[in-house]
């Protein structure tokens, strides 16, 4: 089309050419005119055709420029999409490069998380097998100590055994000597009787002795085993606790081995979504060297269209031409806008520079005042500071002071008890001193021989003085021993008292050092002070100086006018002079004979030209001069102004400074004068808490003394109620041994009860339905039975209605009895064993009297308070567990003699308890009624049961029996048991003798079939032979229908048999079915297992690049909200400019309004 329309444009300038020379020819010849009017019609038509082809050419033009408008917008659409998929490589590298590390990081992690919890494990083993060999020493160290322990224990055992055989022995020969010295000293039976007290006492003080002492050796082993025990128990709960920690530790080396196994799994996971970020990686590569391939088609196809554009470029340069002076113009336009454009540039950096200029200054201001406000917030720290250590050393001396207190308290009780220790032990001391009288008395009569009975004394004497002197030595001894450890703890307060006044000085030695920060800080505000002071006296001697130069000022301007005026008048003067003719000049003497007027005249023309110069001089100089007093005094004035506003800003700052400084001076103060305060009150409360506890201490002693009186008290009744507490125990624990056996064996009979009860029961349902039996059976006494009836109903008729009027009364009189006598509490009962029950009693008091119905309950619960706390029971069971007291004191359990005594005491105080029990519940009934009427003779009831045994043999010797007996009914059963046993074994021979005959006549049914043509014969025949036989048709027939059913019966049990076998088959058929599906499900459940734990692993892994993700889009949104949050900033900012902009602008104009007025 472009070449089309050249190729048209150059042959119309052909034509135009060759229509100029025919123009010319006609011209020329001007005679050919109707050739020119035809001329100028082609003329116009080659305009037409040529505007055509222009506007043609226009169209086209204006479409190839929206197509290249297209292609070049799908070009740059191109290269958007190349550089934003540069940049998602770009980012994908990034995070593939992010996530490589982060797996190598976590790789090296786990790395050495495994090796540590290798080295961990490694220890841990150590110590297990340490702590195994220790266990394995200690527990051989414990089984030498044992059996060690056991042998001392048995030779010990064996001591003892020789000690009772000795004691045995000594008994003997003490009942030896007894006879001797009943046969040889009965003459002499006090002295004897005195002899035989005296060897008693001894030889019971002497095996008292040994006793006691093999009694504390045995505690001690006792005490030596316990604690060996409780050693070996710690040990084995140490050796618990470790195997626990291995447990744990072990515990803890599998998590961490599943967490390396995850780890493994997570890395094989990153491996995974490393190759196939890679593989994306790859196939973005692909995709943009395509898309640059196609970029680079692209970029072919717009060079193509960039040669065709310079073609129609060219083609359109001519009409560039045309328009070239229209752009001249725009150009001259566009040069106007640029200058205008510049001039607005000068005023915006003009402006730009002022906002500079004020960002500075408010940027120092800014400065100025957050370093003043730092300063500012530095000292209120410190202030604040301060007052938390004035705070802390405070509560540290009112600690201090409490410990020292405490101190004090617990010093001045341990020093009591020391002097109560120590009186305690002064007076075992005095009244366990060895007494001199025994021996001054045996050493007084040397001469005498001493008698066997004062011998005797004094060795039981001597021996009590050596067993006090004993007894005082380990009571010295553990005194010194309480003394050693009381002097030890008021060692260690004294420790803790010089400490605490260590601290004490510390914190006193702090205290002054704040105080002395505390006065460099007034000596700092007193020098502020002092530099304020001095700067308000420079800016006064400033003021002064400024109001020394105005007055200094106002003086020269007066003097300048003063010579002003002088020489005006003076001017004036000699003008008037000059006017009038004559000048008044002081004539020197001899000066005016010396010139001539003429002279005179040029002289002062002279003069007055030098004066006119002069003056004029002078007022130039005067204009000039009063021009710089007006620069000077507006540049005064602005000095003044700003030296006043920054004296009133710094005198304000100052004055606020002064302000915050006197407050802060004030708040110090006021603090300072408060602590001051509370310190003296402290001190005031501290002396009258001192005092206080003086009083208190006063008091307490007191108190002590009374305490020391209850405590004996309490401690009487301790033991009251420890002897109390065993003997209750002991009690207890007979009655459970007593009452659980009763209750076991109570349970065991109502369980053989009821067994016999339903035995019961099933055995008269027996008997009925023997007797239904018979009597349905029987048919030969029914006779007899319908004439006995009348006279039974009349005979049994009397005598239910005299036994139930019997019962009656004696269900009403037992009915009395119990309520009378009923003092149960409540009835217990087992849930898992229902019926069984016991009932719990109180014991109620002898006198019973009589009280309403709205009074009993009340009554019931005051009788059950008052069982529940009797002193009376309480007394009975002390008093009957005494002596199992005094044998459980004594007793040693490795001795057999003393179980023997323990059994023997527990068997006598038992009987004791049970015969005050007896006698404190004396209004319970211990057996039941029955019982009671049963054992007793002549009772109602045994009466009642001789009048009816009596009764009953007189209506069976008249046959006037309610029931038939059952040996009776029996024998009778037995007759018609056998009568149809024999009816029965003859039933059975018909029987056979019927199946034979019916497989004869099968046999003949079968010959019957085989011989159809002679049925007739045969039919008369088994006439015949029927007659002959004798049988009935109905025993025919009754035959038949047996052997029918009998037919059947096999056939059923043919179909249930071969249903069970198809039933059988079935179920093994299902039961292999259900073994393949069980197979298959454990094979689709491992598969489902294996599948749910890689779905499981799946979803980890995208819930973590899911956080990821969230976290990612997160940091996205915070950082667009700080973006958006700078740009409304700067936005702000921007508008701020503008503003202070447009200040500045109209304060220019203002300013230019001014300068141009």
């Amino acid at each position: 089309m472009n070449l089309n329309a050249s190729s048209n444009g150059t042959g119309d300038t052909q034509r135009l050419k060759n229509a100029s020379s025919d123009v010319k020819q006609i011209l020329k010849n001007e005679t050919e005119l109707d050739i020119i009017a035809d001329l100028r019609k082609k003329l116009h038509r080659a305009k037409k055709e040529k505007l055509e082809i222009t506007t043609k050419h226009n169209a086209e033009l204006a479409c190839y420029e929206s197509q290249i408008a297209k292609l070049r917008s799908e070009v740059e659409k191109g290269e958007a999409l190349r550089q934003s998929l540069e940049y998602d490589l770009a980012v994908a590298r990034k995070e593939a490069g992010f996530g490589r590390r982060a797996a190598e990081e976590r790789l090296a992690e786990e790395h050495r998380i495994q090796e540590k919890l290798y080295a961990q494990n490694s220890e841990l083993q150590a110590k297990a097998n340490e702590i195994e060999k220790a266990f394995q020493t200690s527990q051989q160290k414990w089984k030498e100590e044992c059996r060690r322990f056991e042998h001392d224990l048995e030779e010990r055992d064996n001591m003892i055994q020789n000690c009772n055989r000795e004691y045995d022995l000594l008994m003997k020969e003490k009942s030896r000597l007894e006879k001797t010295l009943q046969e040889a000293l009965e003459k002499h039976q006090q002295e004897k009787n005195e002899m035989e007290s005296h060897i008693r006492e001894t030889a019971l003080e002497e095996f008292r002795l040994q006793a006691e002492q093999w009694e504390a050796e045995r505690r001690e082993l006792q005490f030596i085993v316990q604690e060996q025990d409780t050693a070996v128990q710690n040990m084995h709960k140490k050796v618990e606790k470790l195997e626990t920690e291995h447990m744990d530790c072990s515990d803890l080396l599998q998590r961490q081995t599943s967490e390396l196994e995850f780890s493994t799994q997570r890395e094989e996971r990153l491996r995974k979504e490393f190759e196939a970020t890679t593989l994306r990686v790859r196939k973005l590569e692909e995709n943009i060297e395509a898309e640059r391939a196609a970029h680079l088609e692209s970029k072919f196809n717009s060079e193509i269209i960039q040669l065709r554009i310079r073609d129609l470029e060219g083609a359109l340069q001519v009409e560039k031409a045309s328009q070239a002076e229209a752009v001249a113009d725009l150009e001259m336009i566009k040069n106007e806008f640029k200058e205008v454009e510049s001039a607005y540039e000068r005023e915006k950096h003009k402006a730009q520079e002022s906002l500079a200029k004020l960002n500075l200054l408010e940027r120092e201001y800014f400065s100025k005042n957050k370093k003043l406000n730092e300063e500012i917030e530095e000292q209120k720290k410190v202030i604040i500071d301060l007052s938390k250590r004035l705070q802390y050393n405070e509560k540290s001396c009112n600690e201090l002071q409490e410990e020292l207190v405490m101190a004090k308290k617990h010093q001045a009780f341990l020093v009591e008890t020391c002097e109560n220790n120590v009186k305690e032990l002064e007076s075992i001391l005095d009244s366990f001193t060895v007494s001199g009288q025994w021996t001054s008395g045996i050493h007084k009569d040397k001469d005498k021989p001493p008698s066997f009975s004062v011998v005797l004394e004094t060795l039981r004497h001597t021996l009590t003085d050596y067993q006090n002197k004993l007894e005082d030595a380990s009571n010295e001894e553990k005194a010194c021993n309480e003394l050693d450890s009381t002097k030890q703890k008021i060692d260690s307060h004294t420790k803790n008292i010089k400490e605490l006044q260590d601290k004490l000085a510390d914190v006193n030695k702090e205290l002054s050092h704040l105080r002395t920060k505390c006065a460099d800080r007034e000596a700092l505000i007193s020098t502020l002070k002092v530099e304020l002071q001095n700067v308000l006296h420079c800016w006064e001697k400033e003021k002064a100086r400024a109001a020394q130069s105005e007055s200094e000022l106002q003086k020269i301007s007066q003097a300048f006018h003063k010579d002003a005026e002088e020489k005006l008048t003076f001017l004036h003067t000699l003008y008037q002079h000059l006017v009038a003719g004559c000048v008044l000049i002081k004539q020197p003497e001899g000066m005016l004979d010396k010139f001539s007027w003429s002279e005179l005249c040029a002289v002062l023309q002279e003069n007055v030209d030098a004066l006119i110069a002069d003056l004029n001089r002078a007022n130039e100089k005067i204009s000039h001069l009063e021009y710089i007093c007006k620069n000077k005094s507006d540049t005064m004035r602005e000095l003044q102004q700003t030296q006043e506003d920054t004296f009133t800003k710094v005198a304000e700052q100052i004055k606020a400074q002064e302000s915050c400084w006197h407050k802060q001076k004030k708040e110090l103060e006021l603090q300072y004068s408060e602590l001051l305060l509370e310190v003296q009150k402290r001190a005031q409360t501290f002396q009258e808490i001192a005092e206080k506890n003086m009083e208190k201490l006063s008091h307490i002693e007191k108190s002590h003394e009374q305490l020391v009186l209850e405590n004996s008290h309490f401690k009487k009744l301790l033991s009251q109620t420890q002897r109390e507490q065993t003997s209750l125990l002991a009690a207890c624990a007979l009655m459970a041994g007593a009452l659980y056996p009763l209750y076991s064996r109570s349970c065991a009979l109502s369980t053989q009860r009821d067994f016999l009860q339903e035995q019961v029961n099933t055995f008269e349902l027996f008997k009925l339905e023997i007797r239904t039996l018979a009597q349905a059976l029987s048919t030969v006494e029914e006779k007899k039975q319908e004439e006995a009836k009348m006279k039974k109903k009349t005979f049994k008729g009397l005598i239910h209605i005299f036994r139930k009027g019997v019962i009656a009364i004696l269900a009403a009189n037992r009915l009395k009895i119990l309520g009378q006598s009923c003092a149960s509490l409540f009835t217990w009962m087992e849930s898992f064993k229902e019926g069984i029950g016991m009932l719990v009693c109180s014991g109620e008091p002898k006198d019973k009297h009589k009280f309403p119905k709205h009074q009993k309950e009340q009554l019931r619960c005051l009788q059950a308070l008052s069982w529940l706390t009797s002193s009376d029971l309480l007394a009975a069971i002390i008093s009957s567990m005494a002596e199992l007291q005094e044998v459980i004191g004594k007793t040693d359990p490795n001795s057999r003699i003393c179980g023997h005594l323990l059994i023997g005491a527990a068997k006598n105080s038992f009987a004791k308890l049970m015969e005050k029990i007896s006698l404190v519940m004396e209004c319970i009934p211990l057996h039941s009624s029955r019982s009671i009427t049963y054992v007793e003779k002549d009772s109602l009831v045994q009466r009642l049961a001789h009048g009816l045994h009596k009764v009953n043999t007189l209506a069976l010797k008249y046959g006037l029996c309610g029931h038939v007996p059952i040996m009776k009914s029996t024998a009778s059963l037995q007759k018609q048991i056998f009568g149809f046993t024999q009816r029965l074994h003859a039933a059975e021979v018909e029987r056979r003798s019927l199946r034979l005959e019916v497989t004869e006549f099968k046999r003949s049914v079968n010959e019957m079939k085989k011989e159809l043509d002679k049925a007739q014969g045969l039919q008369m025949q088994l006439n015949e032979f029927k007659q002959s036989k004798l049988i009935t048709h109905e025993k025919f027939e009754s035959a038949c229908e047996e052997l029918n059913n009998a037919l059947l019966r096999e056939q059923q049990a043919q179909m249930l048999l071969n249903e069970q076998a198809q039933q059988l088959q079935e179920l093994n058929y299902r039961l292999e079915l259900h073994s393949s599906e069980e197979a298959d499900k454990n094979q689709t459940l491992g598969e489902a297992v294996k599948s749910l734990s890689e779905a499981k692993m799946e979803l980890r892994r995208k819930d973590q690049s899911l956080r990821q993700l969230n976290r990612h889009l997160t940091q996205l949104e915070q950082d667009k909200r700080r973006l958006e949050e700078n740009i409304h900033d700067a936005e702000s900012a921007l508008r701020m400019a503008a503003k202070d902009k447009e200040c500045v602008a109209n304060h220019m104009r203002a300013v230019e309004n001014s300068l141009h007025k």
